[in-house]
């Protein structure tokens, strides 16, 4: 499904953290909260770490490229250069080079376009992700051909299990 997420290889540390947002509220995003909130709040943490570690395990299959190559190229440019003259550092420095991420910050490699894009814009434009005040600074400064521009980008990565 393009607007939700892909978890297999995503981070094990960001996918519990995320399920005990969901479950304590402090997400106010309402697709997330609609869709998750009924399954998370029941969880123990055991069960979460357990969900965590789970996915965090799967492969991720291939998926067809969405976006077109000149808009794959330009968001390849923001992703690992970033936009210094407009205060946006490169997005690999958190997510890795690969976009496979680091500890606490997601895998973006394989994203859904539609998802990313749904993604940096909460963060842009909401207070729905108390959780992510860096992304919203980040964020903060982006086009929206810059957003789908990065969006694509992500998506097109090889599916490479996060390390």
């Amino acid at each position: 499904m393009a607007n939700v997420p892909n978890l297999a290889a995503q981070r094990e540390e960001y996918l519990a953290k995320q399920l005990r947002e969901f479950k304590a509220h402090s997400r106010s995003d309402p697709r997330g909260v609609a869709n998750m909130w009924s399954v998370a709040h029941v969880l123990t943490d055991r069960q979460i770490d357990g969900l965590a570690r789970y996915f965090a395990g799967q492969e991720p299959q291939t998926q067809p490229i969405e976006g077109r190559a000149e808009q794959i190229a330009i968001g390849k440019y923001i992703s690992t250069g970033g936009a210094v003259t407009r205060g946006i550092p490169p997005c690999s420095g958190c997510h890795g080079p690969d976009g496979a991420g680091k500890t606490m910050f997601p895998r973006l490699a394989g994203q859904h376009v539609d998802y990313l894009i749904k993604q940096l814009t909460v963060f842009q434009t909401t207070e729905q992700r108390p959780g992510g005040a860096v992304m919203k600074s980040v964020a903060h400064d982006l086009s929206p051909e810059s957003i789908a521009a990065v969006a694509a980008y992500y998506q097109s990565l090889p599916n490479a299990p996060a390390h």
